[in-house]
């Protein structure tokens, strides 16, 4: 009998090494492949304007993966400075995920994310709502006091109700200004420019187009 165990052994030694060998030679995840490809997607026919993160945070930055492959997307547990590294609001990058975050900042755990969907008179935190974009999600931040403006983005929220879109007053932008992104993708416009057409036009082209981790 112990031959024929020797054999069985040898049988699925060699079957485990071609496993592994045939595993090696599959293309890579389809959905990181695919988000991949829409980070580095910089067509002008594209809603907004293109933020290239991979240059942004390549192999020098503080946050590079190991190898040559910039990682766009670390979760952290600190203030990150996207003003000077991209520009407000941001399009991507190292943001937060210590755990989710509840449905009021005050009361959200520290460095969380991502927000719960919807809309808000309140201020979150860059760091949280880029991980909702990283989750295949649109973000619409604002800046302004007129009260028409507010009334229609809570609207616009309401129209999308359970989609992934999150609206949020985000003081550190500059005054008087609303702004929408989507991973890699950023379009701005003051508040005297303010065009609900392009807010929706920019959502339903961008909503999970990148969507890494398959949530669509």
């Amino acid at each position: 009998m112990a031959p024929i165990a020797i054999v069985v052994s040898i049988a699925v030694v060699a079957g485990l090494i071609a496993y592994l060998i045939w595993q090696q030679s599959q293309p890579a995840n389809t959905a990181d492949a695919a988000a991949v490809a829409a980070e580095a997607d910089a067509s002008p026919d594209l809603p907004g304007e293109f933020v290239n993160l991979p240059e942004i945070y390549g192999t020098d930055s503080e946050d590079a993966a190991y190898g040559d492959s910039p990682n766009t997307a670390p979760h952290v547990s600190r203030d990150v400075d996207y003003a000077e590294e991209q520009g407000l609001p941001p399009a991507g990058g190292p943001h937060w995920g210590s755990s989710r975050c509840t449905d009021d900042p005050d009361t959200s755990p520290t460095f969380c994310g991502p927000v719960t969907l919807g809309f808000y008179r309140v201020a979150w935190d860059a760091g949280s709502l880029i991980h909702n974009m990283e989750h295949s999600g649109v973000v619409v931040w604002y800046n302004t006091t007129d009260e028409a403006i507010i009334d229609d983005l809570q609207d616009f929220a309401e129209d999308k109700r359970n989609r992934f879109l999150v609206v949020s007053f985000y003081p550190e932008m500059e005054a008087e200004t609303v702004a929408i992104t989507s991973w890699s993708r950023r379009l701005i416009m003051s508040v005297s420019e303010y065009d609900r057409e392009m807010l929706d036009e920019f959502f339903d082209v961008h909503e999970c187009r990148f969507d890494p981790e398959g949530f669509c």
